[in-house]
C-alpha cells in the first residue's frame, strides 16, 4: 500500500468521542492578514478546547509542516469546548492551509460539513478578512449569512452586511455549502489593509463572534497570545502576500 493510500484509509481519525450538545461549528483557515487563522488559534488556546479528531486530505498543497526537526502532513484539526455563557458546545476547526484547487476546496469543504453534521451541528461560522483601501469607510466587521433571519442577527450586533462581490476560498465556501444543506451559517470578516498579521481586526471579529453567540471571551488576552506564536505561524501558510493587482477574498 502506498503512502497516499495509507493516509486516505485514515482520512478521518477520531482521538476521542466526546458527548456534544448541539455543537456550533466555527472554522477558519489561513488567509489575508492571518485574521481568521489567528482568531481560531486564539479560541482554541483561550477556551482550552480539546482536540478530538483529525481529517486528512489529498487536496491540501504538496508540502509538510516542520516542527522541532520533525515533519507532519497537513490536516484539519477539530477541537471541542463549552465556553462560559453558552448552553451548547463549539466545534472549532482549522488547518495550516486551504485546499490547493477549486475542486479540492469543494470536496474538502463538504467533508468538513459531513463531519459537522454527523456530530449534530446545525450552524456553521467562518472567520476571514475583508481588504479595504485607505479611503474606504467600512465597519470593523462585515459579513454575509446563509438566510435572511441570520442576516438580521448579524445586523443586530453591528456587523455590516455585504451586498455585492464574491468571497474567495473555503472560508466563504463553507457557509455557502452549509446553506445548501439547510444549515444556518455566517462569515465574519475583519476589515483590514492587509499585511502579514492584523491583530486589531482579529480582535474585532472575535468580539463579534462572542457577542452573537453569547459567550464570555477575554479578547484582551489576544495581545499576550500573539507574541507566543512561532514565526512560522505568522505567514499565509501557502498564500502569497497580496499585491495591488492581486485578487483578494472579496471581488
Amino acid at each position: 500500500m502506498s503512502a497516499i493510500e495509507i493516509m486516505m484509509s485514515l482520512r478521518l481519525n477520531y482521538l476521542k468521542h466526546p458527548k456534544l450538545k448541539k455543537p456550533v461549528l466555527v472554522v477558519a483557515l489561513p488567509g489575508i492578514a492571518y485574521i481568521g487563522k489567528l482568531a481560531v488559534e486564539f479560541l482554541i488556546r483561550e477556551l482550552r478546547a480539546e482536540k478530538f479528531a483529525e481529517l486528512y486530505s489529498e487536496h491540501f498543497p504538496e508540502w509538510v509542516v516542520r516542527e522541532g526537526g520533525l515533519v507532519k502532513t497537513l490536516k484539519v484539526d477539530f477541537y471541542h469546548c463549552r465556553p462560559d455563557g453558552l448552553k451548547r458546545d463549539l466545534i472549532v476547526a482549522t488547518a495550516d492551509a486551504q485546499a490547493s484547487t477549486s475542486r479540492g476546496q469543494y470536496e474538502l469543504s463538504n467533508e468538513i460539513l459531513d463531519f459537522a453534521t454527523d456530530n449534530g451541528t446545525d450552524t456553521v461560522i467562518t472567520m476571514a478578512a475583508y481588504v479595504i483601501s485607505p479611503d474606504e469607510s467600512r465597519s470593523q466587521v462585515v459579513g454575509v449569512a446563509s438566510d435572511a433571519e441570520t442576516a438580521k442577527l448579524l445586523e443586530k450586533y453591528n456587523v455590516e452586511l455585504l451586498n455585492n462581490g464574491m468571497i474567495v476560498g473555503m472560508n466563504g465556501l463553507l457557509v455557502a455549502l452549509a446553506a445548501v444543506r439547510n444549515l444556518k451559517g455566517f462569515c465574519l470578516l475583519g476589515t483590514t489593509s492587509g499585511g502579514i498579521l492584523d491583530a486589531k481586526a482579529t480582535k474585532a471579529v472575535l468580539e463579534a463572534l462572542a457577542n452573537i453567540l453569547g459567550f464570555k471571551l477575554n479578547v484582551g488576552n489576544l495581545d499576550k497570545f500573539v507574541p507566543t506564536l512561532p514565526k512560522a505561524k505568522l505567514t499565509k501558510a501557502g498564500l502569497p502576500e497580496p499585491s495591488a493587482e492581486e485578487v483578494t477574498y472579496i471581488r
